[in-house]
């Protein structure tokens, strides 16, 4: 990948990033004042009871973006063709199930969920209308899939963009007209089916060789891609259960006011690990079609500067997080009315924040970069073991902390496994699998990956004196500034002569 179309990819995937971030919090306020409390849970209710469908692609759609990368790297287009088919048969019958459960669960529905009787008959299309939107998802989301293997994510993420536009703006004219949670089943199901075939369009022009056909379908290939596939998805929960179910922990051992404090800390960090790993996924088509070829030099130099680049970006939120994060959540929670209450949230987020704004360095420094490689090269067994022992690890002592040690054990509990498997089994693996000494990885991304976290420190002592943490736009400038020196003091630091000269000459490019 060229760095300019790596440019495109990472920027269009932190834009997608912040907007969807943005509509999401501020549509939910409107949605409340048209559709009434009742009308608006409903409608979130169906909403999490479609979501749950993402979880049937059982990852494949990475292996749809790996083995278009491979076979693209090798000229195989008929086995391309045959793996896209494949796929595309699976996600049809999926998707053909899920509308079928929606309409069998339409008429029971009210009764499930105690739904009051003059929303019976509009809660049941909800629910239907929502069926028809997931299968339209999976009808044409091979197509996202190919997009990504060929490494355009600059388009995806603009079909997204323009999806989620067309959706919020027909959400503020027609739920106004229309005050009814079926308005909202209408444009779920248009907007997908537009959003899917503009896919389709968009594949139809970059690779206008691709055929998609049940006569390519090749049903002795789906434990093949189910073997890969199903690895992907194992590391997928595991990071579901490292980062999201702390709440229920809390929740169900200190009550679920418990969880605020916590809730507002796991939310800057995960908005922060989100990006990063949005930023490192769009590598893995490039590794993909790197072990496609055999440069195994290749994959090395992009272990050893990947990782580097990685630390960069992260270190320096880390930091802020971790000794700014307390005046980030006091301007943030500032117009609060109980300012006691406030003050109280802010110190038991504060201590939670250094913890998880610690293992998210960790994870980005370890592992980052270790999912996309290994699902390029497509052996993730291994991986994915390690990813789901810190899984268990974390849920274990999570469990036991938080009745001795509170909230901020939970955090630490996150912490502890996340330094083990994201400093030590992750990179030696790695290292190991690439022909790497482990002890230059410590050396060269930890040893000198972190050396610049002094200087960035200084900027933050600095700022402080100067009282720049009073006030958002002082704050978010030195923010700024603490990346802009990290970068700086890395260029020196971190990465080497001959890392500095291919950076330089890649981007010339």
């Amino acid at each position: 990948m060229q760095a300019r179309q790596f440019l495109r990819n990472v920027s269009s995937q932190w834009g997608a990033h912040v907007i969807t971030a943005a509509v999401g919090f501020l549509m939910p306020p409107f949605l409340l004042d048209r559709l009434g409390r009742d009308g608006y849970g409903i409608n979130n209710l169906i909403g999490d009871l479609g979501g749950y469908s993402t979880i049937l692609y059982f990852g494949f759609g990475v292996a749809v973006v790996r083995y278009v990368a491979s076979h693209r790297a090798l000229g195989e287009q008929d086995a391309l063709n045959e793996t896209v088919s494949t796929v595309f048969a699976v996600y049809l019958r999926i998707g053909a199930a899920c509308l079928l459960t929606a309409c069998l669960l339409a008429w029971p529905l009210p009764w499930i969920f105690d739904i009051p009787v003059h929303l019976t008959h509009e809660a049941r299309l909800r629910l239907i209308f929502t069926g028809l939107a997931v299968f339209c998802d999976f009808a044409g989301s091979i197509y996202g899939g190919v997009l990504m293997g060929l490494e355009r994510y600059d388009l995806v993420n603009g079909v997204r963009l323009a999806s989620l536009a067309l959706r919020s703006v027909a959400a503020l004219v027609l739920v106004t007209w229309w005050r009814s949670i079926l308005a909202l089943g209408v444009i779920a199901v248009l907007t997908s089916a537009a959003e899917q075939t503009a896919y389709y369009v968009l594949v139809r022009r970059v690779m206008p060789e691709l055929v998609v056909s049940r006569a390519l379908n090749r049903p002795e290939r789906v434990g093949e891609l189910f073997t890969f596939s199903i690895q992907s998805f194992v590391f997928t929960m595991s990071d579901r259960v490292i980062n999201y179910t702390d709440s229920i922990v809390i929740g169900q051992a200190r009550g679920a006011a418990a969880t605020g404090p916590y809730a507002f800390a796991l939310r800057l960090v995960d908005f922060a690990r989100e990006a990063i790993d949005r930023a490192a996924g769009v590598l893995m088509p490039g590794f993909a079609a790197a072990a496609a070829r055999g440069e195994n030099d290749r994959l090395r130099a992009f272990w050893r500067t990947g990782t580097k680049a990685i630390v960069t970006l992260s270190g320096p939120i880390a930091l802020v997080q971790a000794l700014w994060g307390r005046h980030v959540l006091t301007l943030w929670l500032s117009k609060n009315s109980d300012a006691a209450e406030a003050a109280r949230v802010v110190a038991e987020a504060q201590r939670c924040m250094v913890w998880l704004a610690l293992a998210f360095l960790m994870q980005m420094a370890g592992r980052g970069l270790a999912r996309p490689l290994f699902e390029g090269i497509g052996q993730l067994r291994v991986p994915a073991r390690i990813a789901m022992a810190e899984a268990v690890c974390n849920l274990a002592l999570s469990v036991v902390l938080v009745r001795t040690w509170g909230v901020e054990g939970v955090a630490f509990a996150t912490f502890l496994p996340a330094a083990i498997a994201g400093l030590v089994a992750m990179p030696w693996f790695v290292c190991r699998h690439l022909g790497i000494p482990f002890r230059d990885h410590v050396v060269e991304t930890y040893v000198r990956g972190f050396a610049p976290a002094l200087p960035a420190w200084g900027v933050l002592v600095a700022a402080e004196q100067a009282g720049w943490h009073t006030r958002f736009v002082p704050l978010a400038a030195t923010c700024v500034l603490v990346l802009v020196v990290w970068v700086l003091a890395a260029s020196v630091v971190t990465f080497d002569r001959e890392e500095r000269a291919m950076l330089r000459a890649r981007f010339r490019d």
